[in-house]
Formats: C-alpha cells, structure tokens, sequence
C-alpha cells in the first residue's frame, strides 16, 4: 500500500502569537480535544504537568473507530520542540516543533510516524481513506488551534 508507514505532518502559520504562548497551549494536555477534531479524551496518566518521562492517554475517535494511544515524552525544549514515543496501542512517535516565523508569527509543525496495534487496524488506518481523513482532522484541528491562539476562536464553533 502506498500509505503505509509514511509520516503524517502537518504545518500551519499563526498570527498574533508568540512561541511561548503556542507551547503553553501544547502543555495544556487535558484541554486538547477543544481544539483536536477526533480527540474525544486525552489526560496524564503520571504527574500533573507535561515533562519529560510523563505519559499521556489518548482517545482517538474518527472514521466509526475508536482507540486509545499512550504515549512518554521523550523530550521537551521550552518553547520549541515536544516529541513522543508510543507506548501503548502504537509504536513510533511523534512531535511538535515551533518556529518564530516574523514578527508576531510561529509556525506550527506537527510530525507522526506510527504503527498501529493491533495489526488489522494498522492495515485500516494506513489505507487511502482512512489517512486521508486523519489527515483533514489534523489540518481542521491545527487551523482550530491556531484561531483560538490568535484570538478568533469560538468554543461553538465545530
């Protein structure tokens, strides 16, 4: 399949922003799903902020499928880089790297690469459709996540 096994990544360009304040929104785990289409739940399950060693819980929704995803920070560069192995319902990892990109403005970048267990679903979320529209989630969820950091963002809006 040409899907498998290749990084998704994402990058979006906020406005009125700095670094800080993007990596403060990126610490705010519990929160995540009021910007993270497909996100139903996401919480620490060790310690009570994000730090190098903590392990995150994820439930993913999307597609009809539900499944849920651990994963350990494995670095933490204030403000600019967090990244993730998977632990638990996937391997592989992942992360987000912050840039200042002019006055007032960061650039977003959000990287994954995964394996999915078990091994029918991997096969399912690597096909055309289903990464497809993981993808849209992630673009739907970056742009969400930049309004809200930018000022525009409406908690009603879906």
């Amino acid at each position: 399949m040409p899907f498998m096994n290749r990084p998704a990544r994402a990058s979006q360009l906020v406005s009125g922003t700095t670094p800080e304040e993007v990596f403060a929104a990126l610490l705010d785990v519990p929160r995540f799903p009021e910007w993270s289409f497909g996100l139903k739940q996401s919480r620490l399950l060790d310690g009570d902020s994000l730090a190098f060693g903590v392990t995150m819980s994820f439930t993913l929704s999307a597609a009809g499928l539900t499944h849920e995803v651990h994963s350990t920070i494995v670095e933490l560069q204030a403000p600019r880089r967090i990244e993730w192995r998977y632990v638990k319902g996937a391997v592989g990892g992942g992360g987000w790297i912050l840039e200042q990109a002019g006055q007032g403005a960061v650039r977003m970048t959000f990287w994954t690469d995964y394996e999915v267990k078990p091994t029918w679903l991997n096969r399912i979320s690597h096909r055309p459709f289903f990464r497809g529209v993981a993808e849209d989630l992630l673009r739907r969820s970056m742009r969400r996540l930049g309004e809200r950091l930018s000022g525009d963002y409406r908690s009603s809006s879906s």
